[in-house]
């Protein structure tokens, strides 16, 4: 097969032995024998390698493609979008070693014993906001435009029954007393 050019060698490749894929891994374990002959001499050493590696490497690729297609791709569009076809990988079949042990838990802290020794937990924040079923909204628990901003229950009135507000009538009551630096200036000088 080393003397047909690799553009014209076929796609589908038989193999005595059936090989093992793990599409999860992108892998293919070969347990075919190698060619003693070809092994003998450098050149055909490589040739015959390098021949082998393609028919691997198109063996896993068939699989591949004969995978199901993704449908939405990456960015949640066509399948078959500008940045190629996505296919859906198989569960991995060997497990492969880690290349570091696994992480041992830390040590708890001095405070972290005393705090469970104590029973003491950290408080949750239970968010800033509530349902206002009245008005159908989410409001805050307190502050400006608050669930807390109820009408005052004890408001104070005039003589005619109606109430009085207080932020106004001290508004009122500013409005009509001229302010102390116009009071400066209406004043004659004392300079001669």
């Amino acid at each position: 097969m080393s003397d047909i050019p690799v553009s014209a060698r076929p796609v589908t490749v038989d193999r005595e032995v059936p090989v093992n894929y793990d599409l999860g891994n992108l892998a293919l374990y070969d347990s075919n024998m190698l060619d003693a002959e070809a092994m003998k001499s450098e050149a055909a050493k490589e040739a015959h390698l390098t021949a082998l590696a393609r028919d691997s490497a198109q063996l896993l690729v068939n699989q591949l493609l004969a995978q199901p297609v993704v449908t939405g791709g990456r960015t949640g569009g066509d399948a078959r979008t500008s940045e190629g076809v996505f296919v859906k990988l198989p569960d991995t079949v060997y497990q492969l070693p880690r290349e570091k042990p696994v992480p041992t838990p830390k040590p708890p802290t001095k405070w972290e014993k005393f705090a469970k020794q104590k029973g003491i937990t950290k408080e949750r924040n239970t968010g800033n906001q509530v349902y206002d079923e009245a008005t159908g909204e989410w409001v805050k628990k307190w502050g400006y435009k608050g669930k807390n901003q109820d009408a005052p229950w004890i408001v104070e009135v005039d003589a005619n029954g109606e109430a009085v507000d207080e932020g106004q009538s001290k508004k009122k009551k500013r409005e009509e007393k001229p302010p102390s630096s116009l009071l400066k200036t209406t004043r004659p000088s004392k300079r001669k």
